[in-house]
């Protein structure tokens, strides 16, 4: 899933941007949504991923004791899988998110397995409990969906309780 070779500075900086185009992809869920409920939950999730992020530069910058953000790889980064495309329907999307989700817990468990800093492999195995509620709630969005397709789109759409933390 990640390459061994990464060293904890790289897996920070990889995670960052993970982190970033997390933000940016629900920020695009709520762009297209017209239940207030949806768009809440959704920018909600990249209200998160914002902290999430400012958390994991934080970190590098107490680990290196310099004041520049991690050095974020240039590249896109496949193991959190592809990117959402302007022709994908909403259900795409929220199965495209879980999944990166999903496949963000599994880095993020096995980078902290590899961590030798307690503080880091303690920063780590929060960020897995977080990326697993997102992927509980989106889950719980996507089976609302699945039962009611017009709730997403509708803009008196009722509120719905949404399970996890």
């Amino acid at each position: 899933m990640i390459d061994p070779e990464l060293s904890s500075i790289e897996i920070v900086g990889v995670a960052v941007r993970a982190e970033r185009e997390a933000f940016d992809l629900y920020l695009g869920l709520a762009a297209k949504v017209g239940n207030p409920t949806a768009r809440a939950e959704f920018e909600r999730l990249a209200g998160e991923e914002a902290r999430h992020q400012e958390w994991l530069t934080a970190y590098y910058k107490e680990m290196t004791g310099g004041s520049d953000a991690p050095p974020v790889p240039d590249m896109r980064i496949k193991m959190f899988g592809p990117e959402p495309s302007e022709d994908m329907r909403i259900a795409q999307i929220l199965d495209l998110a879980i999944t990166k989700e999903n496949l963000s817990e599994t880095v993020y468990a096995e980078a902290a397995k590899r961590s030798t800093d307690p503080s880091g492999r303690r920063m780590l195995g929060e960020l897995v409990e977080f990326e697993r509620s997102h992927a509980r709630r989106l889950i719980a969005i996507r089976e609302v969906l699945r039962r009611n397709p017009a709730w997403i789109e509708d803009p008196q759409g009722r509120a719905i309780q949404l399970e996890g933390p």
